[in-house]
């Protein structure tokens, strides 16, 4: 099950890699991560791997993830190699003017969505679940930006946290 994010965050490029490469700002920018440790030694880049406490419908549980693809100010693309809910997240940045474009290509494994979401995604068609996750990105993403006062546009529509 794939899904696409894109916005536009008003910091240069350079600024927004390093936030998303830095896996400890996790809890920052999504509501269900509640602690994200680096495990792996010296600097962020391919192999890199972390460990990641979320909060999950179903409970907390606790994921670890490595760094895949790793090119400054340009890719990052991070995969869970242990725990529920397995994804690959592809992260790319791109220049817009003073700001940067940020978007964000996953992979979910609907099997690991319905260990998670138990009877309803089982029952819930792909596409149904893919919808659910992408909003819940967006809605991390727009409360991010707002609350650190990036916010500018998006392609989606999130009326319950404009102010």
């Amino acid at each position: 099950m794939k899904f696409n994010v894109d916005i536009v965050i008003e910091k240069p490029i350079e600024e927004v890699f390093r936030f998303v490469a830095k896996g400890e700002n996790g809890s920052l920018w999504n509501s269900a991560v509640k602690d994200v440790k680096k495990i792996s030694e010296g600097p962020v880049n391919v192999g890199t791997k972390y460990r990641m406490m979320r909060e999950l419908p179903s409970g907390r549980v606790e994921k670890t993830y490595q760094v895949v693809e790793y090119e400054e100010n340009k890719n990052l693309s991070i995969k869970i190699i242990s725990g529920p809910t397995p994804f690959l997240y592809r992260y790319s940045f791109k220049p817009a003017g003073y700001a940067t474009e940020l978007s964000l290509e996953a992979e979910v494994e609907k099997e690991g969505l319905v260990e998670v979401l138990g009877t309803k995604g089982r029952i819930a068609p792909e596409f149904v679940l893919a919808r659910f996750v992408k909003r819940g990105v967006e809605e991390n993403f727009a409360r991010a930006l707002i609350y650190h006062g990036l916010f500018r546009k998006t392609p989606f529509a999130l009326p319950q946290l404009c102010v």
